[in-house]
């Protein structure tokens, strides 16, 4: 398999910090903290001593959390780093301590105590990280490699299968058909008929499954697995999927089929009059697509004390109505490993045929909850994770890379016709409201103000070498240059890119300070937006 660089790294000595190990810049940072406080109360003698430490020492705390002070993180250029690290700490700590000293009361903790003793700490703080020494660049960085293709997310699972699992599986479709012909819709057989391959002596082993309770005989896996009710419908879909995948042999297929979105959005409407469609709609979206999708709510959502619930409904209603987008389907099938490989919609309903070609993801965990972390290649080729706000459907970033060869880009840099983004997403994008927790990772360090988007190692891939040589020498940005429907084509945005990192490289400062005030310019005066 190819493989290209990210890049040269430059080998030249950098400063480092003269000591390196975290916990033991963190311990000395408290001890500072511990004297600041002891001058502080010596010097105005007032004010409670145990109070006052544990004060400082949660706003030095909190201030330590957000900006990951102690963690040197940009070699280059040393200084800059630690008064751009400190002085975000400095702000963090005189907030959180201005808002603890309110709630503690002037008596127990006086505000002329806690500001002297602060004052005395970032000054001993920043005075004790100024000693640094030069060292060579050595690590796993200098290093970093990508594969233009999907397995930069599954980290080339197919590569871990044998050599009996890679054979092509036999299908006796006729065999097939006939035992399912009476069993199963008109519809889904069709679907079989029309799209499942025929390989002369192939065999007619099949199973056909309605939900998680009808699983047994682990052990035996076969070459079609034909799933008889809608996946809308299937209340733990992770595990019922993860099940049917893994007693599906190596190159056999899956038939699933479900009702879209827009489809499931049509009947909503179609179901119910104006008046009571956006309240029930509003209510079905919380129970079915938000709860679960919240940290520690959809343990909740799942949890045995309210199965009843689930149990009662189902029993009523003879179905469940999980919302389901082409998106989701198809990152889910990617996830466990299955390659889709021919789809159809008749009346409302998709059917998918799917083909199992390698091993679950095993290192990534899908985007699911609302905030997610995205693994992007930053300085020296690192890899780091950047937040945002999620604007895709959930397991959307498995079928990256079937996007790009199927849709390609647009003229702004990003995929076309990308059906990956929800309907919300897509109005964050437009004001890049979707990369507000990005602040945090430029607070603890991972990203400067201003700079290039860090970017993805599959998408990395599509740059040039020349570019790449650069792009692992610059830290990636939360303000990048932006880009409109006048950008001519990736090419031209990888020219504009290219001039950002060269100019930076040569005046770092003054570069920065120039696309900051063209970047605010384009948005509140051109009125630019992302698309």
């Amino acid at each position: 398999m190819a493989e290209i660089s990210y890049g040269k790294i430059q080998k030249k000595p950098r400063h480092v910090p003269f000591v390196r190990n975290v916990k033991v810049r963190m311990t000395i940072g408290f001890a500072l903290l511990i004297l600041s406080v002891v001058l502080a109360l010596t010097i105005v003698g007032e004010g409670r001593f145990e109070v006052v430490v544990s004060i400082t020492a949660f706003a030095w705390i909190v201030a330590v959390f957000f900006t990951d002070k102690y963690v040197h993180k940009y070699p280059q250029r040393y200084f800059t780093y630690l008064i751009a690290s400190h002085l975000k700490a400095t702000i963090i700590m005189g907030f959180f301590l201005w808002i603890m000293g309110m709630f503690a009361g002037p008596i127990a903790a006086p505000s002329n105590v806690l500001w002297t003793g602060y004052v005395f700490f970032v000054f001993f703080d920043a005075l004790s990280s100024v000693p640094c020494r030069r060292e060579n660049l050595s690590h796993k960085s200098a290093d970093v490699r990508a594969s233009p293709e999907i397995k930069d997310i599954a980290d080339d699972r197919f590569s871990n299968l044998t050599s009996a699992d890679k054979k092509l599986s036999s299908i006796d479709k006729q065999t097939i058909l006939n035992k399912i012909r009476f069993d199963l819709d008109k519809r889904i057989v069709e679907f079989i008929e029309n799209n499942l391959p025929d390989i002369q002596g192939g065999n007619g082993d099949v199973l056909v499954l309605d939900d998680i309770t009808e699983m047994d005989n682990q052990d035996t896996l076969i070459s079609l697995l034909i799933g008889r009710t809608r996946i809308n419908h299937v209340h733990r879909l992770n595990r019922f999927m993860q099940f049917c995948t893994e007693r599906i042999a190596m190159r056999g297929y899956y038939v699933l089929r479900y009702v879209p979105l827009e489809d499931f959005i049509s009947s909503f409407k179609d179901r119910y009059p104006e008046h009571l469609y956006w309240l029930v709609y509003t209510l079905h979206f919380l129970w079915y697509r938000a709860i679960p999708k919240i940290p520690w709510l959809d343990r909740f959502y799942f949890s045995p004390i309210f199965s009843w619930l689930d149990t009662i409904h189902l029993s009523v209603v003879k179905k469940r109505n999980r919302v389901l987008s082409k998106a989701e389907v198809s990152g889910r099938l990617a996830f466990y490993g299955m390659d889709v490989i021919a789809e159809s919609k008749m009346n409302g309903e998709a059917y998918v045929l799917a083909q199992r070609v390698s091993l679950p993801v095993q290192t990534k965990s899908p985007s699911y909850y609302p905030i997610i972390a995205l693994e992007k290649v930053g300085l020296d080729g690192e890899i780091i994770s950047m937040h945002k706000i999620r604007t895709m459907f959930p397991f959307s970033e498995f079928i990256q890379q079937r996007i790009f060869e199927d849709h390609g880009l647009a003229s702004t840099g990003k995929f076309s016709d990308d059906f990956r983004l929800t309907g919300v997403g897509k109005f964050l994008r437009k004001y890049w409201l979707d990369e507000l927790p990005q602040i945090f990772d430029w607070l603890r360090g991972d990203i400067k103000l201003v700079g290039m988007r860090a970017t993805s190692r599959h998408f990395l891939s599509l740059y040039p070498k020349y570019f790449l040589d650069l792009y692992v020498q610059v830290k990636p940005g939360l303000i990048p240059p932006i880009f409109d429907e006048s950008t001519n084509g990736f090419d031209q945005i990888v020219g504009i890119e290219f001039t950002y990192l060269r100019r930076y490289l040569d005046q770092p400062f003054l570069t920065d300070v120039r696309y900051l005030i063209q970047t605010f310019t384009d948005i509140v005066f051109r009125g630019i937006r992302s698309k």
